[in-house]
Order: structure tokens, then sequence, then C-alpha cells
């Protein structure tokens, strides 16, 4: 802000003869402000002027009083607290005369001038005449001033010459009738708006940038948000006139939006519509701030399809030719990527092959940005993500970038380029380009020079290409790069290998599995013995308990790894202890696998039928044990097995109801009827229906000595 042309320049000696002109009327009023406003700019002056008690106390005073009858009195003034505001060591001052919630007031006042003056101008309606508790100008008293004398008294001289000096600058568009508007009289009207506005907008970013500075105390900044500093800034923003006031803004937004709340009460009032037309902008500061904005609120998934709703991709997307707006523009399409429908958007366009060549020429950049990760990592990071959609992992390998992918990879021993590399292995429609690979990965998988993370990602990639390729001879792969020692050394609790390896070497066993001779080979060198050993000391994990099971099924589909793994090892134990697990899929593994071990004939399968017969009947046969215990004796020549208790039957009460029998309500271990004719449309796990328990005829429920006669019959579960 430029100093007022007429005001002399202060002198800090004499600070009291200004302090007096803020007695007087509103033209001494301004002219004393600007003085001080002159004296505060210069930073050597605040100490002093902390000081001045007097001076803050007035200066707060006049604010409070008049601030409605000029915009430029308020903006000398909150200009002047926003000096002291730059300093934190002056924040209290702000504090203990409350100027930022006065400057709030202001702020809202303001804002809903402006918009009275935009619909009168527009001929919209009327500007809204004051409320009707609200006292009229004319009637309002006027406030003591205090003479030179230093006397008080109220004076009447010349008011109304007073108030006809320093009448409002904006009544002219107040008190504009539309009787006589005319064409010229409009155009003025516009004039008048337009310059009034860039007074009005010089205050509310001296006032907005005030708020900014003590914003950084966390309960300055809670009493703002309660105060609904949000809706203020998105109610300013409309003025896109103003370059300078936008940036403050989006940046005062851009820090609030790092606590939730005021997150919410942006995506409440349309923050991302609010935005979009900002990154149209010519000023790069701007659109810089605003993509700062966007990725603080990108966190939220709901405004991340708010900004994919209103068509923001395509404009990210053109930010990554752009070098100062690369950064920000690949950190959020790398948060738009985690979301499965967006990574489909990329590959309508030739993004994806346009970051696939940005990678190949920028990988293992040592670039990095002064916080955070490089813009090299997070587009690294970016691909990774796309790679896991089917078609834009075809476009990455297209035309020769696999192989360009890979040798980076290779070259740099870069984990991260090779998990992007894994991810396209899991797509059936690539495995056929990685077959001149196996070996280059193969032995990599067996090198002693890669680090772990690396080892990790190029075992994943080969159980990838081995799993279901019927280009590769998977025996021959295995014999010539040694593998089956490498997995069985990584297996081996006692060398205690990363855990997230040890399920990689698992997964290998399982793609090893479907080859006969590859199986028959894993298994004959100690596989069964090392997977059942990895299985004991990883049993709490579902993924590596999950995996094993599936290398158990994808062996046993051999009869002769099939023969040793029951035989040799400890496996057929394990799966019928997993039958009962909670993890659905841990279960159906664990059926299919027992399901080809009962068909064999060894002692396992009687076992396994017998198991079966527990798991699916478990609650009934305890509540059978437990009566039964409690029971008593009962008959010893009952031929029934152990799980069902003949006592159990003779000393409880059933009565009869038409062909069903239920238990009577005395029992003591139901309560209610149970209907066992239920019993008879269980299903097994193997898809047989049988029946457990079968109840004919009936007590009559007398106490005599026919009552005991009953007929029982069993069905054991097959």
């Amino acid at each position: 802000m430029s100093p007022i042309e007429s005001v002399p320049v202060a002198v800090l000696n004499r600070i009291d003869d200004y302090v007096e002109l803020l007695y007087d009327d509103i033209p001494e009023k301004i002219k004393g402000s600007a003085l001080i406003l002159q004296l505060a700019r210069n930073p050597d002056n605040l100490i002093e002027l902390a000081r001045n008690e007097a001076l803050l106390s007035a200066l707060s005073r006049v604010l409070r009083e008049e601030w409605k009858r000029s915009i430029e009195l308020s903006t000398n003034i909150v200009y002047t607290f926003f000096c002291f505001s730059t300093y934190i060591e002056f924040h209290s001052v702000i504090i203990q005369y409350k100027i930022g919630s006065l400057c709030m007031d202001v702020i809202d006042y303001e804002l809903k001038r402006y918009d009275q003056w935009k619909e009168k101008v527009e001929g919209k309606k009327q500007v809204l005449t004051p409320d009707k508790n609200e006292l009229p100008k004319s009637r309002i008293p006027e406030p003591k001033r205090r003479p030179k004398s230093g006397t008080w008294a109220v004076t009447d001289v010349n008011i109304q010459k007073t108030r006809s000096i320093v009448s409002s600058y904006h009544e002219d568009l107040c008190h504009a009738s539309d009787e006589f508007l005319s064409k010229s009289d409009e155009e003025q009207l516009k004039r008048k708006l337009k310059t009034l506005s860039k007074r009005q907008e010089q205050l509310l970013r001296v006032a907005f940038y005030m708020l900014l500075n003590i914003a950084d105390n966390v309960k300055v900044e809670e009493k703002m948000h309660k105060k609904d500093i949000v809706g203020l800034l998105i109610g300013a923003m409309e003025r896109h006139s103003n370059i300078d006031l936008l940036i403050l803004i989006v940046s005062f937004l851009q820090k609030l939006s790092i606590f939730v709340e005021n997150k919410n009460a942006m995506a409440s009032k349309g923050i991302i519509e609010k935005l979009a037309p900002l990154l149209d902008s010519p000023n790069a500061d701007l659109v810089n701030v605003t993509l700062k904005l966007l990725f603080n609120l990108t966190f939220d998934t709901k405004l991340r399809n708010k900004m994919i709703k209103i068509n923001l991709l395509p404009k990210f997307i053109q930010f990554t030719s752009d070098d100062k707006h690369i950064n920000l523009a690949m950190k959020i399409l790398y948060h738009l990527s985690m979301d499965d429908r967006v990574k489909q958007m990329f590959t309508q366009s030739d993004c994806v092959k346009l970051l696939t060549d940005m990678l190949l020429l920028n990988v293992n950049s040592e670039a990095r940005c002064e916080s955070g990760p490089g813009t090299t990592d997070v587009l690294l990071a970016l691909c990774v993500n796309l790679s896991w959609s089917e078609r834009a992992a075809q476009q990455m390998s297209a035309e020769g970038r696999l192989r360009e992918l890979l040798a980076r990879a290779f070259r740099h021993r870069n984990a991260v380029l090779m998990k992007l590399v894994r991810n396209l292995s899991h797509h059936r429609q690539n495995k056929a380009l990685f077959v001149e690979f196996v070996g280059d990965i193969a032995g990599a998988v067996t090198s002693d020079e890669a680090s772990e993370e690396f080892v990790i990602e190029c075992m994943g990639t080969l159980s990838n290409i081995l799993n279901l390729n019927n280009n590769i001879d998977i025996y021959a792969v295995v014999e010539r790069y040694n593998l089956i020692p490498c997995i069985l050394k990584i297996l081996d609790p006692v060398n205690q290998r990363d855990p997230e390896l040890v399920l990689e070497a698992v997964v290998a066993a399982g793609a090893m599995g479907a080859e006969e001779r590859a199986a028959a080979a894993l298994v004959t060198a100690g596989g069964g013995e090392a997977l059942v050993a990895a299985l004991r000391q990883r049993q709490a994990d579902d993924d590596h308990v999950l995996q094993t099971v599936f290398a158990f099924r994808q062996l046993l589909s051999h009869p002769r790894a099939a023969q040793y793994l029951v035989s040799s090892t400890e496996a057929p134990a394990y799966l019928i202890d997993l039958m009962q697990d909670k993890n659905v899929e841990i279960r159906k593994m664990c059926d299919s696998c027992l399901d080809i071990i009962s068909q064999m004939q060894n002692e396992w399968a009687a076992r396994i039928k017998l198991e079966r017969f527990r798991c699916h009947n478990g609650q009934w046969l305890s509540v059978v044990e437990t009566l039964g215990a409690e029971g008593g004796a009962g008959d010893a020549s009952d031929d029934l097995p152990p799980y069902l208790s003949a006592e159990y039957l003779t000393t409880h009460r059933l009565t009869t109801s038409d062909s069903q029998i239920s238990l009577n309500d005395d029992s003591d271990s139901f309560s209610g009827e149970a209907d066992f004719n239920r019993a008879n449309s269980r299903n097994t796990q193997d898809g047989q229906s049988d029946e457990l328990l079968g109840l004919s005829d009936s007590l009559s429920g007398k106490t005599s000595e026919d009552d005991t006669q009953f007929t029982k019959k069993l069905k054991v579960f097959a």
C-alpha cells in the first residue's frame, strides 16, 4: 500500500500527537492512523509501539467503533496490527486486544456488503436495508470527542457538515435508485464498484494476512474455525481479478487443510469446484499453491472422487510436462491412482506410455525435493500403482519398454523398479514376454550379491512367470539354476530370513509343484519338511499359511510327491488341524488337500473321516459329552461311540409333538425346543448329505415303566 500523499513523514517522538488525532473526526482519524502505520512499518519502532498501551487501546477502540464508517481507516489500523503479527513476540498484543476476532467480523461484513453492491449494479435486487432492530444512522449518537485542550465535552458543532465531508465512500451505491439510472449512470456505478472493490480487497488482504500469521498458534486457529474462517476464505475466492489476494487465500486454506475439521468444512462448501478455475490461471505461483492445496485434499477419498467427477485428471496429467509443477502433479496423480476405477482412466490416452518413457529417462536419478521424495521416486510409485491395471500393464510392456525396464532394474539393483516388473508379470497377456528373461531373473534369485529386497521382487516375478506358463520347462529352470537348495535355505528357520522373503520362497515352492518332476525333486530334497518347519514358525500369518497349504495341494496332485509328503512328513496332521481355521480360504484349500489324502490307501483316511465327523458335529458332540459326564454311569452294554453317551438319552425327558421330537423345557442344558429332525438335512463339506441322528417313537411324558422305551437310530458321518 502506498502512503497517503497528504500525510507527512511520521516521527516517533510525536506519537502522542498522532494518538490525539484518533479522538477527532474521521478525516483526522484517517490521518492519525496513517502516521502510526508509517511508524509500524519500520520494524525498529515495533518494540516502542508495543509498550505504548494508550496507543494500542486507542487503535483497538477506533477499529471496534468506526470500522463500518471508513474502509480506509479500517485498513490503516488492521495494517498496523499486521506489522505486529509478522513477529511472533508481538502476537500476544493482538490476542490481548482481540484484534483477530474483530478482523473476522470486518471481513464478514465487507464480503456481505460487496455482494449487495454487486447485486445492485447488476440489477438483481435493491441493496438490503438495515435491520429494523438497528438504529438508523441519523439516530446513532456521536461518540464523545476529546478536544485538544484535554477536557471532555460533547460538541454539536457542524455535525451535519462533518457527516457530509466524511460520508461513506459507498453511499452513492447504497442510495442509487433504479428509477433514474440511465446507461451512463450504470456505467458510472460499475466503475465505482470496481474502484471501491479494489480498496476493499486491500483491507481483505491485510486482514487475512494478519490472521494467517497469528494462526501459528493452534488454539487461535481453533477459535478461527469456530468463527467459520473457512467460509470467509472461500467466500472471498470469487475475487479472481486480484491475484495476490487469491494466492494469500489459497495459501491460508492450505495451512488450514491439515486439520480434518477444516478439511470437512472445505468439502461441505464445494472447495474443489472453487479451485478448478484457478488451475487455468496464467500466474504460476497461484497454480502452484492451488496444487499444494489439492494435494492435501487428495488424502480424502470423497474429495478425490470429486476431482475425477469434474474432470481434473487431464489437467493434472498436463502439468507433468511443466517443470514448475511436475512434482506436485505426480503426487496428486499417485493418490488418484490408488482407486482402481481411476487406473483405467489413465489408459484412455497416451499418459501411461509417456509416464513409462519418463521413468526410463530419469530412473535412479539423484534429484530430490527439499522435503519428501523426489519426482522420480513419486513417478516410480505411480507406475507401480498403474501396473495393477491389466490394460496399463500391457501399454507399459509394449514397444520394447519391458526390456528397458528390466535392464535398468538389474543395472541399478532397484527393488522398487523390480516391483514394477513383478506387477507386470502378474498379468497373463504379459507372461509370454518374460520367457526370454527367465534365466536372468532366476540367476538373480540365487545370487548373493543382490539385496534382500531385490531378491524378494525377483523371486515373486519368477513365481508369476512359472505359474501357468506352458512355454517354460519348469524342471529345466529349477535344475539349471539350482533353485531348490536356495529355497530350502530360505525356508530353514535357523537362518531367520525376512518373513516376506520366506513367504515368497513358499510361493515359489508352490509354483514348482505344478510340474511333476520338479515336485518330486522338491520333496525328495526335503521340501515337505522345510515347508512344515516354516509353517510351524509362521502359523499366525494367514498369508503364509494359505500359501503353504496351496504348495501342499500342488505337491499332492502328483502321486510320487503325494506319497512322500503323506508318509514322511507331518503335513497331513497340520492340514487336519487347519480344518477349523477362521480363514475361509484356508479351510477350502485344506478340504481340497484332505480329499486327495483320504482317497489314498493309508492310515490317514480313517482319521480324516473321524476328524471331519467331529468338525462337522463339534457343537452337538460337545453338548452330548458334557451332559453324558453329568448323567452317571448309565448302561455299560451300550455300543454307541464315546461321543454319543447313552446316559444322555436315558436321563433326559423327551416330549412328542406329531412326528417331531424336542427337548423338554425343564432340561438343564437347553431352553426352548430343539428340532432333532433338522439333523437329517445337514450337508458335509464334500457335498455329501448324511443324517447324523434320527429319533423315532417318543415318550408319553408319564412316569410309568413304559416311558423308558424308545428307539435310537444313528447314522455315522461318512
